[in-house]
């Protein structure tokens, strides 16, 4: 059984009374209320951005050095664009992780898009260390 209030699961088949919050289980709510969220630890969030980023840097590095060896050779363009496209997806990536430190931080949105719409590469450098403090 499943309380209707705060989502506990309850083990007993006939219990009446939810262990957790006290509601009754009898009777179905009308307005039941949505599951609360579950908050996630700050440093949790702080890591994954750090992971993120660490992937970044190592597209862009592999972006160079597939362009590097497609101008040398005039191959392996699928290679290097491969590689262009993992960029740009780790860093819509970051940009979306770095979006939700600045709402759990309570920061300006409108400065964190125009920072790094602005200066793509060096604003979204800005934005990690500054939500990030690394």
């Amino acid at each position: 059984m499943i309380c209707y209030e705060c989502g506990h699961l309850i083990n007993k088949d006939f219990a009446k009374f939810c262990d957790h919050c006290g509601s009754s289980l009898e009777t179905k709510p009308t307005n039941a209320s949505p599951k609360k969220e579950i908050k996630k630890n700050i440093n949790d969030e702080i890591d994954q951005a750090t992971n993120l980023f660490l992937l970044w840097n190592a597209s862009i590095t592999a972006t160079f050095i597939f362009y590097i060896i497609y101008i040398v050779t005039d191959g392996y363009i699928y290679l290097f664009l491969l590689v262009l496209m993992m960029l740009t997806m780790s860093w819509m990536l970051l940009l979306t992780k770095l979006h939700d430190l600045v709402l759990i931080k309570h920061q300006s949105t409108k400065e964190f898009i125009f920072t790094n719409f602005g200066m793509p590469i060096i604003g979204t450098f800005y934005s990690f260390i500054k939500l990030t403090k690394k």
